[in-house]
């Protein structure tokens, strides 16, 4: 029996991929949310906004940053500083006729230079809201297979997005069917291509290749046929330069 301590966990902790996009901050690739979906099962788990859950403003405020400049030596210059906005939320929830509550802080860049120049974001009091509210519903485990750092995993999402689409599908058995199909059907073109390399070097690295991609789809089975396929290659190499010595 699973712990009521993971009851809310355990019903929000995985992502609709639908909802997510890859993004690229300060020089790193991340896995961007929706804070509006984040919202939406937020108000599947509770109810709407200002019943079942919703936030209140702790604190709001500008911090300055570092000082920009601009030319360089002599002729450089202060123009002025980087600006942060951030925000501290309180976020609660009714559950089982309980309140609970979270504070978590959201923050923007709101004044800074960029190539252009410098520049102003006026949605940045909205964005840090959002990010916030992310924050907080992530503490409950809203989204944790994207903080967990699972949907850098491309099994992984494969995985979700197959599962997602035989629920969301018409005839749900079908839909099982052609997922199933398509597994074979790439079994059979590795192997096939496996059968055709000319050289042992080649070989290997399909064999490599093949089994690395069976090992993220986690089909155990498919690795056992793919390595059967290699040795019957192999051996059929070694023997035709056997004969031709």
């Amino acid at each position: 029996m699973m712990s009521t301590n993971m009851s809310i966990w355990s019903k929000v902790d995985k992502t609709d991929t639908r909802f997510t996009k890859k993004a690229k901050v300060n020089g790193q690739d991340i896995t961007s949310l929706s804070g509006t979906a984040m919202a939406m099962k937020a108000t599947e788990l509770f109810g709407p906004v200002g019943i079942g859950w919703g936030w209140r403003i702790v604190e709001e405020r500008f911090d300055e940053g570092h000082e920009i400049f601009i030319g360089e030596g002599d002729k450089r210059a202060c123009i002025g500083r980087e600006i942060g906005h951030t925000v501290k939320i309180a976020l609660w929830f009714m559950q089982d006729g309980q309140r609970g509550e979270i504070e978590q802080y959201g923050c923007t860049r709101y004044q800074y230079k960029t190539t252009y120049g410098m520049t102003t974001d006026g949605e940045a009091p909205k964005k840090s809201l959002t990010d916030a509210i992310k924050k907080s519903l992530s503490m409950l485990g809203f989204s944790a297979d994207v903080f967990l750092g699972l949907f850098d995993d491309d099994a992984y999402v494969t995985q979700l997005k197959e599962e997602e689409a035989i629920v969301n599908a018409d005839d749900k058995d079908a839909e099982i069917l052609r997922q199933k199909q398509e597994r074979v059907d790439w079994l059979n073109s590795a192997v096939e291509t496996l059968s055709k390399a000319l050289t042992t070097r080649e070989l290997k690295l399909l064999h490599a290749k093949y089994t690395r991609e069976a090992d993220r789809r986690k089909e155990t089975a498919f690795i056992a046929r793919i390595a059967r396929a290699f040795e019957e290659r192999k051996a059929f190499l070694e023997n035709a330069k056997e004969t031709a010595a």
